[in-house]
C-alpha cells in the first residue's frame, strides 16, 4: 500500500511540475527575427529553440514560452532590429519572360551588328 501511495505522490509531483512550467511559459515571451532565430526577453540568441504556431520549444520539444509581434523588453528590440539588418534582401525567384526575351534580342542584335561592321572592314 505503501508503494501505491508514493506512485500517486510522485505521479502528482509530475502534474503539479507540468502545470507549473506551463503556467511560467505563458508569461515568457520570445520573438524571432527575419532569419528564423529566437530571441528571448534578455536579448539572447536561443540556439536550439523552434517555433511552432505562436508557441516556442526548446531541444527536447519542451513548451518554454510565447512568441510575441511586438518586442516586450528594449533588449529583445534591439537584438531582432540587429539580426534583421543582417539579412539580405529577398529578391524573388520569379523570372521575368520578357527580360530573357529582351536579352536574346539584344544578343542576336549585337551579333548581326558586329557581323556588318566585319563586311565594311573587308571592302
Amino acid at each position: 500500500m505503501k508503494a501505491y501511495n508514493d506512485y500517486l505522490a510522485a505521479e502528482q509531483a509530475v502534474k503539479d511540475a507540468e502545470e507549473k512550467a506551463k503556467a511560467k511559459a505563458e508569461q515568457t515571451y520570445f520573438a524571432q527575427t527575419a532569419n528564423g532565430k529566437v530571441v528571448d526577453e534578455k536579448g539572447h540568441i536561443m540556439v536550439g529553440y523552434t517555433v511552432k504556431g505562436n508557441q516556442v520549444f526548446d531541444a527536447q520539444s519542451k513548451l518554454v514560452g510565447t512568441l510575441t509581434q511586438t518586442s516586450t523588453t528594449r533588449r529583445m528590440a534591439n537584438t531582432v532590429k540587429q539580426e534583421n539588418a543582417k539579412v539580405l534582401p529577398q529578391t524573388g525567384d520569379k523570372q521575368n519572360n520578357t527580360t530573357t526575351v529582351g536579352a536574346i534580342l539584344v544578343g542576336l542584335g549585337s551579333l548581326l551588328g558586329l557581323g556588318a561592321l566585319s563586311k565594311r572592314k573587308e571592302d
